[in-house]
């Protein structure tokens, strides 16, 4: 079990490192003031680490030996919210292609049980896509209104894990 294997052992840390970016962006969120965006991201937080305990239990079924490396939160730097959310979208679409890299190496090796594996991660990008794509686009239309933030932060607070 080589480079694939080593390659989604990479992804399962990658997922793990996001989880320290989402908790960079909750600190953030927290100290403007936004305890909904906050609650939102800190459940971000727990969907990759479980995104990653995924990766993790099947390397481990697998026989595989799960390594660890080092995490880099970033900066946890943002301009504004409307940033927060724009930089959570892009970090989604590095994340997709990273999948999907996988995917065509697991195809090209013939590796059917990284491709069961590796399919719902796919769906799960389309989702992630999705939700911050229109996460920043209400920023974008809110343009920094505190009233509208307010209202923005009142209804991320409803978010439940999905």
């Amino acid at each position: 079990m080589g480079n694939l294997y080593d390659g989604l052992n990479e992804q399962m840390n990658f997922e793990l490192e996001s989880a320290y970016i989402y908790a960079t962006m909750a600190a953030y969120l927290n100290d403007q003031g936004m305890p909904g965006m906050t609650h939102f991201m800190d459940l971000q937080v727990k969907e990759e680490v479980s995104h990653a305990e995924r990766i993790r239990g099947f390397l481990r079924e697998v026989g595989y030996s799960v390594k660890y490396r080092p995490l880099d939160p970033g900066t946890g730097e943002f301009e504004s919210i409307t940033d927060v959310f724009a930089k959570a979208l892009e970090h989604e679409k590095l994340v997709t292609a990273r999948i999907h890299e996988l995917v065509k190496q697991a195809r090209e090796e013939g590796d059917q049980r990284v491709l069961n594996c590796l399919t719902w991660f796919v769906d799960e990008q389309i989702e992630e896509e999705d939700k911050f794509t229109g996460l920043l686009e209400r920023a974008q239309r809110i343009n920094g209104n505190w009233a509208g933030l307010y209202q923005f932060d009142h209804i991320l607070s409803k978010r439940e894990l999905d």
